[in-house]
């Protein structure tokens, strides 16, 4: 979702406690770009934003506590979720996406 949001790829890294990701920053961001990139960190359990004097990013981490479960349903979810923002044209240019947004909340609910 970030790389849809920036046109980037970010930087991700596998860490005991989970996924990290990071993405820099362009020095503008559009209004689309702005919220595709919230609606990215959203899905996360963990999120940021770092601004240095030399270097702007935000990241995201994925808890491997979190995203264990007995079933297989919060994966479904997921697997859901990434099809519908790697087909859907709202999704890619990074623009809000209520069908995304639902998706990411029954991601979001299953994990629970």
């Amino acid at each position: 979702m970030l790389t849809a949001a920036l046109g980037t790829e970010p930087r991700v890294a596998d860490t005991e406690a989970g996924i990290r990701v990071e993405a820099d920053l362009p020095t503008e961001l559009t209004e689309v770009e702005h919220t595709a990139v919230l609606a990215a960190l959203a899905t996360a359990d963990h999120f940021g934003h770092t601004l240095t004097r030399t270097t702007e990013f935000v990241w995201a981490e994925i808890s491997r506590e979190a995203t264990v479960t007995t079933t297989d349903f919060p994966d479904a979810a997921y697997r859901d979720l990434l099809a519908h923002t790697t087909t859907c044209g709202d999704c890619r240019a990074g623009a809000v996406c209520s069908t995304a947004a639902k998706l990411v909340r029954a991601w979001r609910e299953t994990r629970a």
